[in-house]
């Protein structure tokens, strides 16, 4: 099994209400992948509801059966779709992919 886990830091944020707000758009835009990519073996939206220096605003971790059906949810048309939807939120990201 492949685990894909991102991690969003929004970078323009006015308040924790914006914030809230920005993440909340976030989880709605991605949280339907599981049901629209027959490759996806599981997916998780979380907002961080603890807000501290360090911290991220949104996490995403999916899991797939190989590479190879993690590029096609990649590449995928409502993936995609989803990112574009979210291209106005300035942040910041982190990845990470691994086999288990």
């Amino acid at each position: 099994m492949i685990r894909h886990i991102i991690m969003f830091k929004f970078t323009d944020v006015l308040n924790d209400s914006n914030r809230l707000s920005k993440a909340e758009k976030m989880k709605s835009s991605f949280s339907q992948m599981k049901s629209l990519i027959n490759v996806v073996k599981s997916y998780d939206v979380k907002v961080n509801m603890k807000k501290t220096d360090f911290s991220y605003d949104v996490v995403i971790q999916s899991e797939y059966d190989s590479w190879e059906d993690l590029d096609i949810y990649l590449k995928h048309t409502e993936h995609q779709k989803a990112i574009a939807m979210c291209k106005d939120i300035k942040k910041e990201k982190a990845v990470i992919d691994y086999e288990y």
